[in-house]
């Protein structure tokens, strides 16, 4: 395996455009591929074997619209000495009513003042709205549902919010900033480990093309299993940390080979001989490992790691095929725009080294410190509480978060989780 992939880190060093230029030819037919033949990430609720998915079964069997998906569209006075039994109100849910009746794929919509869905002080009230079964809807559905609950809202005395099924099914989660810092707190670790903008930027690098090219897979993947809408999140955290995990062995490698004096497709090709294989020796671990959640027997479960996995692998073909060409394009100049003083710069390992042998001379002291640390830090698992993602996780700047609480607040805490029997 080393003399193997010695000669594709030299070749990809050597030609290190033909390299890039082949995988910018990969990124855009998969991405290309994906925009036009792409299919939606969908959740299933699917798990076989299971008592609510037998009873999933049987309502389908029967024809029942129960089998399908629901939203509910949750409405309360803004006033708060005020009951929806004044005539505006009541307008107002009549006119909300007929307007969710005329959606499309909608099969009906209930009437809270005659189906028991006013809460006991008169202040709120459930309107329940069916929908067939998740195969015959996609996001435009919910789109049309979020949109009819905004329009209610204005220059109304009412608030509306609204939660379900519908939402589970098709919303998509918030693009939050927790990927964006990990991103710049791995750069700032990098750049202070290297002490060199280029040489910083080249796990980076690496690791966001692999990664779009491994989250544009999922789309093309979803035509033969069907991949959740949360794998992309999962992919994502899960890729930048393995492909800036597996550059940096190779990086760090080929800049000790350079140190030594080889040349730089000699030290490329040498990196990739031997931290290359520790790269393909831990992405393969991974793989397995995350295909293992196959064991689980649950549908999504597999189909998340079968994606995610796919993701892995790209970042492990990067690491050994275009990290080196990166190497080969930058040559002798990783070392240029260093933010450490040259003499700094220098003494780096020494003081790696130093670190290193402290902790070795002083082994049980830091074994002890360490596993108390440790513990203290995991401290907190005793108190965790495990449950399944629901309308009431979501932040209170979600109509859905608000919905559920407003339900939990007139009808009791119980209602968000009924047992259909």
């Amino acid at each position: 395996m080393s003399s193997a992939l010695y000669r594709i880190g030299h070749a990809a060093a050597r030609r290190p455009w033909r390299v890039i230029a082949a995988w910018l030819v990969i990124a855009v037919a998969v991405v290309a591929a994906a925009g036009a033949f792409g299919s939606d990430l969908e959740d299933s609720f699917e798990v076989p074997g299971v008592d609510s998915q037998r009873a999933v079964e049987l309502l389908s069997e029967a024809g029942s619209e129960r089998a399908g998906l629901n939203a509910r569209v949750v409405v309360t006075t803004s006033d708060a000495a005020a009951t929806l039994d004044a005539t505006d109100a009541r307008r107002a849910i009549t006119d909300l009513r007929g307007e969710l009746e005329l959606l499309p794929n909608v099969l009906a919509v209930s009437d809270p003042f005659a189906s028991g869905g006013v809460s006991a002080d008169g202040r709120i009230a459930v309107i329940a709205v069916q929908y067939p079964v998740l195969e015959t809807l996609d996001a435009s559905d919910l789109d049309r549902l979020v949109e009819t609950v905004a329009e209610a809202r204005l220059d109304s005395p009412l608030q509306v919010e609204a939660g379900g099924d519908l939402f589970f099914a098709f919303s998509e989660g918030e693009s939050g900033s927790s990927e964006l810092i990990g991103l710049v707190v791995a750069m700032i670790v990098l750049l202070v480990a290297f002490g060199s903008l280029i040489a910083m930027g080249l796990p980076i690098g690496m690791a966001l093309f692999g990664l779009a090219v491994g989250i544009s897979t999922m789309s093309l993947i979803a035509h033969f299993i069907d991949v959740p809408s949360w794998a992309p999140q999962i992919g994502s955290m899960i890729g930048l940390g393995v492909g800036i995990d597996y550059a940096l062995f190779l990086v760090t490698r080929h800049r000790e080979f350079l140190h030594r004096g080889l040349g730089v497709t000699d030290a490329a090709g040498r990196a990739v001989a031997t931290a290359g294989q520790s790269v393909i020796f831990a992405g393969g671990t991974v793989v397995i490992a995350i295909l293992g959640l196959a064991v689980a027997g649950i549908p999504f479960m597999t189909a998340a790691g079968v994606a995610i996995a796919v993701i892995v692998l790209i970042m492990v073909v990067a690491s050994v095929t275009l990290l080196p060409a990166f190497l080969g394009l930058v040559g002798p100049w990783i070392d240029r725009l260093g933010v450490h003083r040259r003499h700094r710069a220098g003494r780096v390992g020494a003081g790696w080294t130093r670190w290193g042998r402290h902790v070795a001379s002083h082994a049980w002291t830091y074994a002890i410190g360490v596993t108390v640390l440790l513990l203290a830090l995991t401290a907190p698992v005793l108190s965790l509480n495990l449950g399944f993602p629901h309308d009431g996780t979501q932040p209170t700047s979600q109509t859905q978060r608000r919905a559920y609480e407003l339900v939990a607040d007139g009808f009791g805490a119980g209602i968000n989780g009924p047992l259909v029997i």
